[in-house]
């Protein structure tokens, strides 16, 4: 009896075991590798060897932890998958077959036709044995292709319509099985993901939640960046964030800038002319000429860039601007033989010029960075160290790893701007339905290749800055803040959560060109933004101008120029922005559930309330808006 008693004892201690294991792996405890040095010294070569396997590794750990949370059977999806494969390539060679029988039909059809008019054209030329006899052959060929059209062909046709309606089914139901398999899966996905990996493997530099107007006063009053509230700039994304208590925000703004262009018209006229020929005879001749004429006219214009902000102390008052070289396309030796002839411009422009730059010693660094209009010499030199020379020719000559030379770099006192191409070519706006499938193998792929191509994006827009050693090593003085602040999120965030809204929501009912969103608070409290959003667009009206020319013929001509005009137009939306009570001790889900409740209990239609990041917006109706800004 006491070694049964022992048994069932020790089974429930297992099971205890068993639950405990399979609920710590269902949980967030995933043990993630950090990069633990405070300053680095070499990014370009920490990433290579270090910072692209180890961030791999994290994004693979983080999606297999999310794989257990979600408690999706992964083995049974590639089973269906591979069953949906198996069912779409039966599927092609029914269809080939059911092809090849509709062609031999039509093939049928269009012989019996042809015979058909064959034998009628023997029967109605002087008919002969010979050609009544061809005839009816002919006539009979035909009858026999129409009764394979019917009893051979259309037959068979139907049998493989069938077969392939009734395959189709089982793939759509297999889809469906695969999609619910996938579904808990797909619906742990979210927008807040990839800054949050970025930050488990790379500390140093530290992403906020959101770009709040605490950090935007931090660096308009404390490192003097300028607010740019034009109304021909809206935020289409915005990410902030300190190293080593340093401030920075990545942002990619669309730009509308009011240009002109040509509208073309044309006519071609035509007239005749008499004269003599060479034998003294009257002829007549006749000509044609085609009329163009060009007006201009105005034309917005709409272009996006993306670009990095960073507030540093050091070399406060150094001013300077450069461009990219484009020394990664370059040989060693094309690099060689550029820098020398530079040098050489250069030395002969400084010499006649007693306020010019005092040229550095590494010539290649001073060719290349090609910061020819700095301002301060003794602060260019204590930034740029030998160090900081060194690794930054590194990054722009790298050809493998990274970008290259692809960046432009402004500084205007303790404001750092860099300007990355490859910025272009990457959205960090995906909404978390990018990964969505119903194969799992499909979901681990995209996953972990948009999050290895996030980092990769991200670190290399911050390299420039963090080749300058002394960028790391300074750290911002204190700062006392005012803590009165217009609203929570600062005016970009307002801007990049409208535009992720889309600006159908608040375009005016006329605008035929994009539009662009800007903000303002109206008042704040009770962590809820409450903001105006102003769409600035154009309404395009056809038009037609004519112009009078003068043709060869000698007479004047009316030409007409189709163009659009572009008539600005604006309207107001008002919104409210609820933001997460940081205080609080809940996640962000149960946060999320509690404002969502508190929306739903005023009444409020579901389809007005978007989730965005870590917001909820309510979108109020535009009759609530004007009624608020007649009162």
């Amino acid at each position: 009896m006491l070694f049964f008693t022992r048994l069932y004892l020790l089974k429930i201690i297992y099971d205890i075991i068993c639950i405990w294991r399979l609920t710590s792996k269902r949980g967030d405890n995933v043990d993630y590798n950090s990069y633990s040095q405070d300053i680095i010294y070499e990014p370009l070569k920490e990433y290579d060897m270090v910072l692209r396997d180890m961030h791999n590794q994290n994004v693979t750990k983080y999606f297999e932890n999310l794989t257990l949370k979600s408690e999706v059977n992964t083995e049974l999806n590639k089973l269906t998958v591979k069953e949906i494969r198996s069912l779409e390539q039966i599927m092609a060679d029914s269809k080939k077959k059911l092809g090849r029988w509709r062609i031999f039909k039509g093939f049928l059809i269009v012989l019996a036709i042809i015979l058909v008019i064959v034998s009628i054209y023997l029967f109605t030329q002087s008919p002969t044995t010979t050609t009544i006899i061809v005839g009816i052959g002919l006539i009979l060929v035909a009858i026999g292709s129409i009764v394979l059209v019917f009893k051979k062909a259309n037959p068979r046709i139907k049998v493989l319509k069938e077969e392939t309606d009734a395959l189709q089914n089982k793939i759509n139901l297999k889809y469906q099985e695969a999609w619910a398999q996938m579904g808990p899966l797909n619906s742990l996905f979210k927008l807040e993901t990839a800054a949050e990996l970025f930050q488990k493997t790379l500390p140093l530099i530290k992403i906020d939640k959101f770009f709040d107007s605490r950090r935007l006063e931090y660096l308009t009053k404390k490192f003097g960046l300028y607010k740019d509230t034009s109304i021909d700039r809206s935020t289409l994304y915005v990410q902030s964030g300190e190293i080593n208590g340093n401030p920075f925000f990545i942002s990619d703004n669309l730009y509308h800038e009011l240009g002109t262009k040509d509208y073309t018209g044309s006519i071609v006229i035509h007239w005749t002319t008499t004269g003599t020929d060479s034998k003294g005879r009257t002829v007549t001749r006749h000509h044609s000429q085609t009329l163009t004429a060009t007006i201009t006219r105005p034309c917005p214009y709409y272009a996006t860039q993306p670009f990095l902000v960073y507030g540093n102390e050091a070399a406060p008052d150094l001013i300077f601007s450069r461009d990219d070289s484009d020394a990664e396309k370059m040989s060693e030796k094309e690099i060689e033989r550029h820098v020398k002839k530079e040098i050489k411009r250069l030395k002969k422009e400084t010499a006649k010029d007693p306020d010019a730059i005092t040229i550095i010693g590494n010539y290649e660094f001073e060719v290349l960075w090609r910061a020819h209009n700095r301002n301060n010499e003794v602060q260019f030199r204590l930034l740029f160290t030998a160090l900081a020379q060194q690794q930054l020719l590194a990054l722009m000559k790298d050809k493998k790893i990274a970008f290259g030379d692809d960046f432009n770099f402004v500084k205007e006192k303790m404001i750092n701007v860099v300007y990355p191409e490859h910025l272009k070519r990457f959205n960090f706006n995906i909404e978390p339905s990018y990964f969505h499938s119903y194969d799992y193998e499909e979901i681990k792929t995209k996953f972990i290749n948009y999050q290895n191509n996030y980092f990769k994006h991200m670190y290399f827009t911050f390299a420039p800055i963090l080749s300058i050693p002394l960028y790391q090593h300074q750290k911002p003085h204190e700062y006392i803040y005012s803590g009165l602040y217009d609203s929570y999120a600062s005016f970009y965030e307002h801007e990049q959560i409208v535009n992720k809204m889309g600006e159908d929501h608040f375009k005016h009912p006329l605008s035929g060109t994009r539009n662009i969103l800007k903000t303002s608070t109206v008042k704040s409290g009770n962590y809820c933004d409450y903001v105006t959003v102003t769409a600035y667009g154009y309404e395009t009206v056809p038009r037609v101008e004519y112009v009078t020319k003068m043709g060869r013929d000698g007479r004047l001509h009316t030409i007409p120029v189709h163009w659009i005009e572009y008539i600005p137009v604006q309207q107001d939306t008002d919104i409210e922005v609820n933001v997460p009570k940081e205080e609080e001790q809940e996640t962000y889900r149960e946060k999320f559930e509690k404002m969502f409740t508190d929306l739903k209990n005023r009444d409020i239609n579901e389809e007005s309330i978007f989730r965005l990041s870590t917001f909820l917006v309510l979108l109020k109706d535009k009759k609530e808006t004007e009624e608020n800004n007649n009162g």
